[in-house]
């Protein structure tokens, strides 16, 4: 049976990255798909690509990633102040070496989404790949508008962004990991899987989290990793607001 890992929103944090890779590694999946916003927020964007370009076999562009060429003018000004902190770090000047334009190619050629059978991967929603937010609440105060995200695609869509992990279904339900057993089976319905986020989660739960998919299983995946040494690196760099260390402890 062949299996794939789904991980999303990145955020600079290698070692919340490099605790997931060996995860995956010790899972066995065939293949791993990054969401995007492989950028932003924590101290290693660089050695995060360079690790998304070894191990991912698919990429896609998440606004993290978008806002490094288009600029991030609507980003509110703690992820605003980083994205343009890495944009200085990552754009390559005229004497830059062959690993920095890498990068930046491989940044800058991100597709928006990817279908793949039945199964689509965007950032944000089907209906806006990038950009859109697909929060948990939205199935009460905002049902007109899930109704309408589930008319722009068939099958089973991935998605990230929210760094809040769980299942959106078509009867307007929105169940967590936890009320899942972090373990959910796909009907054959439409339906859209919040992966979570890797290097900067929100749903109080501080662990990198991901998804393992196989024969229309997902797992729902949480991993531990050094969240200290991020801390201390986001402390002593100067460019990157407190606030991005503070919150990585509470998952927040």
């Amino acid at each position: 049976m062949t299996s794939f890992a789904i991980i999303s929103d990145l955020h600079s944090n290698i070692e919340a990255l490099s605790a997931v890779l060996s995860r995956l590694d010790r899972e066995g999946v065939d293949r791993i798909l990054c969401l995007g916003d492989v950028v932003g927020y924590g101290p290693d964007p660089e050695k995060c690509i360079d690790l998304v370009m070894e191990n991912c076999d698919l990429t896609i562009c998440g606004n993290h990633d978008e806002a490094l060429f288009k600029g991030a003018h609507d980003f509110n000004p703690v992820a605003r102040q980083v994205i343009e902190y890495n944009r200085r770090m990552l754009k390559p000047n005229l004497w830059a070496g062959a690993a920095k334009r890498a990068r930046w190619r491989f940044i800058e050629r991100l597709p928006e989404r990817h279908q793949e059978g039945d199964f689509l991967m965007v950032h944000g929603s089907p209906r806006d790949p990038i950009h859109e937010y697909m929060m948990k609440t939205d199935v009460i105060f905002i049902p007109d508008k899930i109704r309408d995200i589930f008319t722009y695609f068939e099958g089973l869509c991935f998605v990230g962004h929210t760094h809040f992990p769980g299942v959106f279904t078509s009867d307007l339900q929105f169940r967590d990991p936890g009320q899942l057993n972090q373990r959910w089976e796909w009907d054959g319905e439409r339906a859209v899987v919040n992966v979570g986020s890797v290097g900067q989660p929100r749903d109080g739960d501080p662990r990198a989290s991901c998804v393992v998919v196989e024969d229309g299983v997902v797992r729902f995946l949480r991993v531990d990793y050094d969240i200290a040494t991020v801390q201390r690196k986001i402390y002593d760099n100067p460019n990157i607001p407190d606030l991005c260390a503070a919150r990585l402890e509470i998952g927040k």
